[in-house]
């Protein structure tokens, strides 16, 4: 029996909610419990169904019905504070994970005693995966290059920090680098986790890439008048960001 709390906020998604949901059962490592924050769906129809058919007695299911619609941030935020487990998971209904993710993460975790820890993402569909090595990468590492996605995230519940509910964009590596208050990060070399999208949308492409832009130099600052970086970290990170931007337009007209 695991110390685990799976959070999952949803909106207007009950059939990717319910091939997540399925996912976290399928697990060879169940967790204690899945709390689904729904965020004002139009449709509740399926979470209801998932609510009225949940038959594991030993993973306990919490469905939160939100009054109106407030962001997965202000969803995430709440998942947690209902959690009971001392450990948090965290699932969006677009993904899913390999059978054996909690179990390798889990294991990980407790073995090295981290307070933090994740795991590779992949867009395309994994096999179960036996051989994992755990790895360390720096803040550096993740201010040139953001690899911590949202679903391959394992972190003690005392040590979680908010969700920044103002930011739409890059709030979670936000919510990582000050949870994890630390130069150095862990991770699984695996893919244990993957979804069913593209890393930007088809639509509104150059918007939404500017507007990921303009997160990333706000959670520097952030981060910056928080005390989590010094002043020339701030500098470096926010000109690297800079540089970055142009490369990612060009790359992904010529992706598209």
């Amino acid at each position: 029996m695991s110390s685990i709390s799976v959070i999952m906020p949803h909106y207007n998604s009950g059939l990717d909610l319910k091939r997540a949901y399925k996912s976290v059962l399928n697990q060879t490592l169940l967790p204690a419990e899945i709390i689904i924050i729904d965020d004002c769906s139009l449709d509740k129809s399926i979470i209801i169904d998932i609510l009225d058919n949940h038959n594991y007695t030993i993973v306990n299911l919490k469905v939160i019905f939100l009054e109106k619609n407030s962001g997965p941030s202000f969803a995430r935020n709440l998942g947690v504070k209902s959690a009971s487990s001392a450990y948090i998971a965290f699932l969006d209904s677009d993904d899913v994970w390999v059978r054996n993710k909690l179990e390798i993460q889990y294991k990980s975790m407790l073995d090295n005693d981290l307070n933090f820890s994740f795991h590779l993402y992949s867009a395309f569909p994994s096999i179960i995966v036996k051989d994992c090595i755990l790895k360390k990468v720096t803040l550096f590492d993740l201010a040139k290059r953001q690899i911590i996605c949202t679903p391959t995230v394992m972190v003690k519940k005392n040590i979680l920090k908010d969700f920044n509910t103002d930011m739409r964009f890059c709030e979670d590596f936000l919510c990582w680098v000050m949870s994890n208050n630390n130069n150095n990060f862990y991770y699984i070399d695996s893919y244990l986790a993957n979804g069913f999208k593209k890393q930007y949308g088809e639509s509104g492409l150059s918007s939404n890439m500017r507007e990921m832009h303009l997160g990333v130099l706000k959670a520097f600052k952030l981060l910056y008048y928080e005390n989590y970086i010094n002043l020339w970290s701030f500098i470096l990170f926010s000109a690297m960001e800079h540089v970055k931007y142009p490369i990612r337009i060009l790359r992904s007209k010529s992706f598209f």
